[in-house]
């Protein structure tokens, strides 16, 4: 059994938010070996249309630094309308500060690049089950 097999996401949608194509590729076969859906956006905006296209979407892998809007930017307007919606940063730009700023924008989490698998799934598996949870005790 490896480390993969407890992380059981199937029907669960993520929203992979990033410009850099090694990055897309690591997370698209971490999540999918998990068995989640996956959605795809290359910048800030493209996210918010995503996201209210698809409200149903479980979280959000939030890169920081793009071009066009940021993941900053974009955190905050997702977050006007998706106040429920865990919002994980993740950045090659490690910076004083920047931790800070994701979580005012927004952000549940913040993860710097390059990614640990192992710990992302984790944190990714805490707030799928939080919001499982909740979903639950709401019907």
């Amino acid at each position: 059994m490896s480390d993969f097999d407890s992380f059981n996401w199937q029907g669960k949608k993520i929203l992979i938010v990033d410009d850099d194509r090694p990055s897309i590729i690591l997370l698209t076969v971490l999540l999918q070996r998990c068995g989640a859906k996956l959605f795809y956006a290359n910048n800030g905006q493209q996210a918010i249309d995503v996201v209210n296209q698809n409200p149903d979407i479980d979280l959000i892998l939030m890169d920081i630094l793009m071009e066009g809007m940021s993941g900053i930017e974009a955190s905050r307007i997702i977050r006007k309308s998706h106040p429920e919606m865990p919002i994980i940063a993740q950045t090659a730009c490690v910076m004083t500060g920047d931790k800070e700023r994701c979580i005012a924008a927004g952000c549940i989490e913040y993860v710097s690049k390059p990614i640990d698998a192992i710990k992302l799934l984790k944190i990714i598996d805490k707030y799928l089950n939080v919001v499982k949870l909740e979903h639950s005790a709401k019907e």
